[in-house]
């Protein structure tokens, strides 16, 4: 790869990386923000407490995890660019956990309201659902273009 391609590539996985490092600070500030409101510290002591303590902290376990493996794909991304491969393997995994990790973290955030509204349903957003579809689109894609470039470089 010419030097300045892979400069702005490099560039632009570094802004990328940076975002999703603010992105899992952000719900680690909103979560403290959410446990301690007004001085008053949640206490999921209402009648689901199993389910309260899972959406409180899902969230703040699962959408961290998202960003990481984020992270970690566009890192793993620019040394195999670096090493002269286009498409990593050890990426595709990535991308599919990264689908699962947005849908659960994206599910528990659709139900925060149930920490302070008891009559609330579940429910699930439509982006939820359509962004982690778009992810698993996107990851059978990238394992396509995976299968097709390996067997690119066993041709002559």
């Amino acid at each position: 790869m010419k030097t300045k391609n892979f400069k702005t590539l490099t560039a632009i996985t570094a802004f990328a990386i940076f975002f999703c490092v603010i992105n899992a600070v952000w719900v680690c500030v909103q979560s403290y923000n959410i446990y301690t409101e007004e001085n008053n510290f949640l206490t999921f002591t209402k009648g689901a407490r199993f389910i309260y303590m899972a959406i409180f902290y899902g969230r703040l376990i699962f959408l961290p995890l998202y960003n990481i493996l984020l992270i970690t794909f566009l890192a793993k991304q620019l040394v195999a660019i670096k090493n002269g491969i286009l498409f990593p393997r050890a990426n595709v995994a990535l991308l599919f956990m990264a689908a699962a990790f947005y849908f659960i973290g994206n599910f528990f955030t659709d139900n925060l309201s149930l920490l302070y509204f008891e009559n609330n349903p579940l429910m699930i957003n439509d982006t939820t659902v359509i962004y982690t579809l778009l992810f698993i689109i996107f990851g059978i894609l990238y394992k396509v273009a995976v299968d097709v470039s390996e067997e690119n470089n066993l041709t002559i």
